[in-house]
Parts: C-alpha cells; sequence; structure tokens
C-alpha cells in the first residue's frame, strides 16, 4: 500500500484549511504550527490505549509535552462548564492570540476543543488530529465548533476552520466496534449525498462489513480484530472527506448545499438528546441511522425516493449493526426537540428529504406524524 497520503485543500471563509489523509498523516503536524509549542487537549482513551503514538505525534511541536490536557470523549464533554475548566486552562498557560490549540481525540472532543479555539482571545490557531471514524469523515472537517446546552445538541458554537486536519486510520486500530458503527452511520450517508460509487463499494462489501459489525459480530466496547486490512478504509475516508470538503467549500455557512449534510439528523438529534441519559440511549451514528431510515420511509411513502433505493440504504445501515427504528419519544416532547434545531427558519423546521443519490429536497415539510408512524 502507498505511504503517499491523499490533500485536499479547502477556503473556508476566506482561511486555507488542508486535510490530510495517510498513514503518516499527524507526524505533519509541525506544519501546522508556527508558533511552537503549541497547546494540546486529548481524548484520554488515546491518552490510554496509544501513548507511544502520542508521544511521537507531540515530540515534533514540544518535545517536554508540558502542554496538554487530557479530557474523557463522548457528548459529556460538550458541556458549558467544561468549557470553562478549559478557559481557566489555557490562561494558566498564557496561551497569546497567536498560539495554537491541537485537539486529539474524537468528534465530541474536537467540537468543544475547537470551540475553545474559536473563542479564546477572540480566535486562536486550531489544529485538529481525529481519531475516530466518525470525526475523521464528518466532525473534523468544515469548520463547525459546538458545546450541548439545554439538553439540546450543539447549540452554542461558532464556524472555525482548522488550519489542518490530519487524519491517520491507525488511530482507528484501538476503535471500539460501537464507535466504527457511528462512524459507518455518517459513512453512508456521505454516500448517499455526494458519491454514488462509493455507495455500491459499501453494498459490494456488505458481507464482510456485516461479519465485522453486524448486530451477532462481537463485543460492543471491544476493538475490532483484523479490521484495518480488512476493507479499504484509508481510500474510503479520504472519499468521504472529499465529498464533504467539496459541500462546506462551496457553503461554508450553511445557507443552502451544506443543508445535505444534514440527511438523517433533524430527527437524529432529536433522538439522541431525548435518550440521553437513559438505559436505552442512542449514539450519535445511532440517532443519525434512525434518522436517515425514518426520511426515507417518509419520502417513499410520498412517491419522491425509489422504494429501491430506500430498501438498499436501509438493509445497508442493518449490515454496518445501526438501527433502522427505536421507540417514539412522546409527541409532544418530539415537537419541542425538532423546533428547537437551531436550523428552523421562519418557525419551519427544513427536513432534508431523499430523491435519489445525489439527488436531495433541501426544504422538505415533515410532521410529528410522518415520523411517529416509522418510530416503534
Amino acid at each position: 500500500m502507498s505511504h503517499r497520503s491523499r490533500i485536499i485543500d479547502m477556503v473556508l471563509d476566506g482561511q486555507s484549511s488542508r486535510v490530510v489523509v495517510g498513514p503518516l498523516a499527524a507526524l505533519e503536524l509541525s506544519r501546522f504550527i508556527p508558533q511552537p509549542p503549541p497547546a494540546y487537549i486529548v481524548d484520554e482513551a488515546v491518552a490510554r490505549l496509544q501513548p507511544a503514538w502520542l508521544e511521537q505525534l507531540q515530540a515534533g511541536c514540544d518535545p517536554d509535552r508540558s502542554g496538554t490536557l487530557v479530557l474523557p470523549g463522548g457528548e459529556g464533554v460538550k458541556r458549558i462548564e467544561q468549557l470553562a475548566a478549559i478557559y481557566s486552562w489555557l490562561a494558566g498557560r498564557g496561551v497569546p492570540r497567536d498560539g495554537t490549540l491541537v485537539g486529539i481525540g474524537g468528534g465530541a472532543l474536537l467540537d468543544v476543543a475547537g470551540f475553545a479555539a474559536a473563542t479564546w482571545q477572540r480566535g486562536i490557531g486550531w489544529v485538529s488530529v481525529p481519531t475516530t471514524l466518525l470525526a475523521m469523515i464528518d466532525a473534523a472537517i468544515g469548520g463547525k465548533t459546538a458545546i450541548n446546552v439545554g439538553g439540546l445538541k450543539n447549540q452554542v458554537g461558532a464556524f472555525h476552520p482548522a488550519a489542518g486536519v490530519m487524519v491517520d486510520c491507525g488511530f482507528l486500530l484501538t476503535l471500539p466496534r460501537s464507535g466504527w458503527r457511528d462512524g459507518l452511520a455518517e459513512l453512508v450517508k456521505t454516500a448517499v449525498i455526494g458519491d454514488p460509487a462509493l455507495f455500491a463499494e459499501l453494498e459490494s462489501a456488505r458481507d464482510g462489513l456485516r461479519a465485522l459489525f453486524g448486530a451477532t459480530s462481537g463485543a460492543e466496547y471491544e476493538p475490532v480484530p483484523g479490521v484495518l486490512g480488512a476493507m479499504p478504509w484509508r481510500d474510503w475516508v479520504g472519499r468521504a472527506a472529499a465529498v464533504k470538503a467539496e459541500v462546506v467549500g462551496r457553503d461554508f455557512h450553511e445557507q443552502g448545499p451544506r443543508r445535505a449534510l444534514n440527511l438523517g439528523h433533524t430527527l437524529g438529534h432529536a433522538l439522541e438528546a431525548f435518550t440521553a441519559g437513559t438505559p436505552g440511549a442512542l449514539s450519535h451514528g445511532q440517532a443519525v441511522a434512525v434518522g436517515m431510515a425514518v426520511v426515507f420511509r417518509v419520502a417513499t411513502e410520498r412517491g419522491l425516493c425509489p422504494l429501491t433505493l430506500a430498501v438498499r440504504v436501509i438493509e445497508l445501515l442493518d449490515v454496518c449493526g445501526l438501527p433502522t427504528r427505536c421507540p417514539a419519544p412522546p409527541a409532544a416532547e418530539l415537537e419541542r426537540l425538532l423546533h428547537a434545531d437551531k436550523k428552523r427558519r421562519g418557525g419551519r423546521v427544513r427536513w432534508v428529504l431523499p430523491r435519489g443519490l445525489r439527488q436531495l429536497d433541501l426544504e422538505g415539510a415533515v410532521d410529528v406524524p410522518d415520523i411517529l408512524r416509522w418510530l416503534d
């Protein structure tokens, strides 16, 4: 396999942003640190499971590794209290206006670390090293940063593009099966909205995907044996990253085409918020998978989307061990959560409804009874 990196360049809000996808991508970190040493915020799982690789990554910019804050990953880190703690840490280190913050971890940690970078000293340098599949193809790319407030997803945030996004699939070696499934939900979504050939490849690989990630494939919170050599992950990740980069490059502030990335997310975020803290809590990827399945069913029922495509998408999500139904929230609570969606305009929630591969209605309307009909 070639060791050459794939380079994806973007200009976002007038700022250069480069995604580097390759087996040694993270070692290129120093190119994006104009004033070393940077400050690091690192996912606890990475610090615990991959200490040697983390040390190698940091050595080029900060041999003493003195400026590192280790935080737990997951949605729980995206709290205003945690953001305040990050600010206190940055203040204690005296991070200046021309300093750089490097986030190393999954999507939730990158969201809060990126928001801290966007707002500390009115905006400092920001570099992202995603370590989960979901972060590599979605969360780390495009400049969105946020925290959760009032039980709602990503309600406080800022657009702040990373100067560099270093994507090294080697970090996925220790990713648990549940984390792979979350990322696969976004991979399927990205293929649907922007790369029909990738969607076809995922379908062709369904037997292998089922063996690795299907409902009976193995322990949910354990790493997946042999996973890195089983599929062309670097190619798939690079292509998915290219789709997102192309979309956000055309519409950074989400005034139009970027809304395509929300396929499955309007309902997904509501379900994720509703189940948070309960025994049946849905992860981000699980909630998005249910959201995608529902909008495909709604679109098919309305004659917008071919039934054959809806079946193919839902079957692919199932092959990846993702749910396509879940217990329905009470109608009033679902209505409240949907109308808290930050993408609402003029009192109306704008849904993304599929018409086909790379064919979407970005101004769709879906009522709560339409949703409840397709949930358990």
